[in-house]
C-alpha cells in the first residue's frame, strides 16, 4: 500500500526520554512533535477537539475505538494564547494479510484540529508533560493491538466450520474481555447505517485491478469498526482508499439475548466507478 506504512515504532508522547532545554514552549513543541504519531486517550470521531487543563475532553467518548478514532500524525503544532494547538491527519490501524501479521497505518484523508488549555504556570515542554500525558496515551502500538483483539478459533477455516465449532457463536475477545461473536450466528447481526465510499474514482487510477478488497472487521457494541484486517488486496494505493472508507462505516450494533454485542463480519468493498 503506497500510502500505508508498516508500523514498527512506539508512540511519541509527552517528551518521554527527550532531553528538553529551557526555552520557548512553541519551539520545543515543534521540534518534538512535528511529524510524530499521537494517540488520544479519549478516542473521538469529531474532527475538532478541545481539552481542558485537566485533560478532559469537551465531549465524552461515545464508544469510538482507539484503532480507528484515536490516531493522528502531527502536521503543525504551536501555542496560541493559552492553548496548545495541533493540526494533524487521522490514521487507522489495520492488520495486514501477511502470514506474519503486521500493523498498517492507513491515512484517512481527514484533518483533525486539537486544542488543549494551558495552565498559567506552563512555560516549557517539561512543564506541559503532565497535561499532555492526560490527553495522549503512550505505548507501543503492536503491544496495544495484541491486547485489543484475540481470536479463540482458527478464522482461516471455512466460516461454516467455524460456526459449527462454536455453538454459542463466540470467536474471540476484545479489550476489557468483551466477547466477539460471529455475525452470521446472531439473531440480530450488525446492520450498516452509514457507508461512505472512496472519493477517488477506481477507473481513473487503477483500470486493471478488478475485483474487490475483502476485509474482516469486528464491529463493537456501539456500532464502530474496532478491528480491521485485510484478507484480499487489490493494488497499491487503491486499498488505502477502500480501507479509509471502511474504517468510517457505522452500524446498528448486533444483539444477543437482547443486548448489544461485538460481532465479526467479512465484507467485500468494491472500488467506485467514475
Amino acid at each position: 500500500m503506497s500510502r500505508s506504512a508498516v508500523l514498527a515504532v512506539s508512540l511519541i508522547v509527552a517528551a518521554v526520554a527527550v532531553p528538553v532545554a529551557h526555552g520557548d514552549l512553541q519551539r520545543e513543541l515543534r521540534q518534538t512533535y512535528t511529524g510524530k504519531l499521537l494517540s488520544l486517550r479519549t478516542p473521538s470521531n469529531l474532527d475538532v477537539l478541545h481539552f481542558d487543563q485537566e485533560g478532559r475532553a469537551a465531549r465524552p467518548s461515545e464508544g469510538e475505538p482507539w484503532t480507528t478514532c484515536s490516531l493522528f500524525k502531527v502536521r503543525k503544532i504551536g501555542v496560541n494564547f493559552a492553548e496548545i494547538v495541533i493540526e494533524g491527519e487521522r490514521l487507522a490501524v489495520v492488520l495486514s494479510p501477511d502470514a506474519v501479521k503486521k500493523l498498517l497505518l492507513v491515512e484517512l484523508d481527514r484533518p483533525v484540529h486539537v486544542t488543549i488549555d494551558l495552565p498559567p504556570r506552563v512555560r516549557t515542554l517539561a512543564d506541559s508533560k503532565s497535561i499532555l500525558l492526560r490527553v495522549f496515551a503512550p505505548g507501543d502500538l503492536v503491544a496495544r493491538m495484541t491486547s485489543a483483539w484475540r481470536s479463540e478459533v482458527d478464522l482461516n477455516r471455512n466460516l461454516v466450520d467455524v460456526s459449527r465449532a462454536t455453538p454459542d457463536g463466540r470467536i474471540g475477545v476484545l479489550a476489557q474481555n468483551r466477547p466477539v461473536y460471529l455475525g452470521d450466528t446472531l439473531p440480530t447481526p450488525p446492520v450498516p447505517i452509514y457507508k461512505p465510499v472512496p472519493t477517488v474514482p477506481f477507473k481513473k487510477h487503477h483500470k486493471k485491478s478488478g475485483g474487490a478488497c475483502r476485509v474482516r472487521m469486528v464491529v463493537n457494541e456501539r456500532g464502530f469498526p474496532e478491528i480491521l484486517e485485510v484478507l484480499q488486496q487489490l493494488r497499491q494505493g487503491l486499498d488505502n482508499q477502500l480501507l479509509a472508507a471502511v474504517s468510517q462505516w457505522r452500524f446498528k450494533p448486533a444483539k444477543r439475548e437482547n443486548l448489544p454485542v461485538a460481532a465479526m463480519l467479512t465484507v467485500d468493498v468494491n472500488p467506485p466507478a467514475e
